[in-house]
């Protein structure tokens, strides 16, 4: 690996490779003591999140920090350094039957801390959540360079402040997480997919019907034709919007509901309903969070019930993927972004400018002190989640 990083065109940052948790102690204390910055990067799959560093200092690479720790597989949990891959993480479990059932843009280079600091999420949110629910216990190290844990390795234990909460999403700007205890779950017996097509003027009623469904899926994918293209699924789906249905559970269930599904779907005005099957068009669907050729990336976070009228206002030259029912859409662009989307990429020489525009979170302010207290001399991350801090 290169031995210096940019990120955002700032820098270059050299890149240190802490071999344990004691040299990263070590390195925290030294980056804070020269009133630098520390920029912790595991699989670099996600660098351009963020605003552009404010303080000169060093890029930590978790990578060594890296394995399964513990993994009593009848508890259903399990302990594992951040460093780990997804799909080392993931093929862990398979030995046992079990999985995390997230989804993580590159599962094969995303590490565990990263996708716990970006509170990576895909499909199968609708219906097994994110990662909030899934740490159970979480190791990191804070400003003073001391290894700090939060939760424990039993799903009962409910002792102490809720660090991990903090964490979750955080990118990186309150500690360099160490370790993680996770809950997780049996692999289901099946899984398959329904895909259909609708136009715009169906789309509304076409997702209440889903929202009212007797099924109980656990993704409602909504794409339009330019995102369908790229899953480049090849199903015989042609419609101006695609909705891609999933269920995994035991094979008598998932037959039931996709039979159940197909009839409810006839009171509505859909095409080309076609039975997947697998899930893994799941995967095309995580990795179009990070399209490589998206020199924009917006996430927008609306009701449910208001997801149709509102993506229906974007431009019509936007790609879009929605988790329908959860009420989130990522948008891609070319030129510009709604007002309202979550800025996740753009150019480096327009992030500072966007950190200005729009409405300021009603939260904002309190997750600035949040920081401030936890991290007085802005040592994590400093300036790539709050600008200025």
């Amino acid at each position: 690996m290169a031995n210096s990083i940019t990120l955002d065109s700032f820098g270059p940052l050299p890149v240190e490779r802490p071999a344990s948790v004691a040299e990263l102690c070590d390195l925290v204390k030294r980056a804070r003591a020269a009133k630098h910055g520390l920029y912790p990067i595991g699989g670099r799959t996600t660098l351009d999140f963020g605003l552009p560093p404010i303080k000169p200092g060093v890029a930590c690479d978790t990578s060594a920090l890296s394995g399964v720790i513990d993994y009593p597989a009848r508890d259903m949990t399990i302990t594992a350094r951040a460093g780990t891959t997804i799909a080392a993480l993931q093929a862990e479990l398979a030995g046992e039957g079990q999985w995390l059932p997230i989804d993580v843009p590159f599962p094969d280079r995303a590490t565990l801390g990263g996708a716990v600091a970006v509170n990576a999420s895909g499909p199968r949110r609708f219906g097994h959540g994110t990662l909030r629910d899934y740490v159970i216990g979480i190791s990191f190290v804070s400003d003073d360079g001391v290894e700090v844990k939060a939760g424990g390795r039993v799903v009962k234990n409910v002792a102490g402040y809720d660090l991990m909460k903090l964490q979750i999403g955080a990118l990186g700007t309150l500690g360099v997480i160490t370790q993680l205890t996770l809950k997780v779950k049996p692999k289901p017996e099946a899984s398959t997919v329904v895909a259909l097509g609708c136009d715009a003027a169906a789309l509304g009623a076409v997702l209440d019907r889903l929202a009212a469904s007797k099924t109980r899926p656990i993704a409602v994918e909504l794409l339009n034709a330019a995102a369908w293209r790229e899953t480049r699924i090849g199903a015989p789906v042609t419609a101006p919007w695609v909705i891609v249905v999933g269920f995994e559970e035991k094979a008598t269930a998932v037959r039931w509901q996709v039979e159940t599904l197909v009839d409810e779907l006839k009171a509505v005005s859909v095409r080309d309903v076609t039975e997947l099957p697998d899930t893994s068009i799941f995967d095309a669907l995580t990795a179009l969070q990070l399209r490589a050729e998206s020199r924009f990336l917006g996430k927008l976070s609306v009701l449910p019930s208001k997801l149709a009228d509102t993506i229906l206002k974007l431009p019509s030259d936007s790609l879009v993927h929605a988790h329908a029912l959860n009420g989130v859409a990522w948008v891609h662009s070319d030129e510009v972004l709604p007002e309202s989307a979550t800025v996740r990429r753009c150019p480096a020489e327009r992030k500072m400018a966007l950190q200005g525009e729009g409405p300021v979170p009603s939260s904002w302010e309190l997750m600035r002190h949040v920081k401030q207290t936890l991290d007085p001399d802005n040592v994590f991350n400093p300036g790539r989640l709050f600008g200025d801090v």
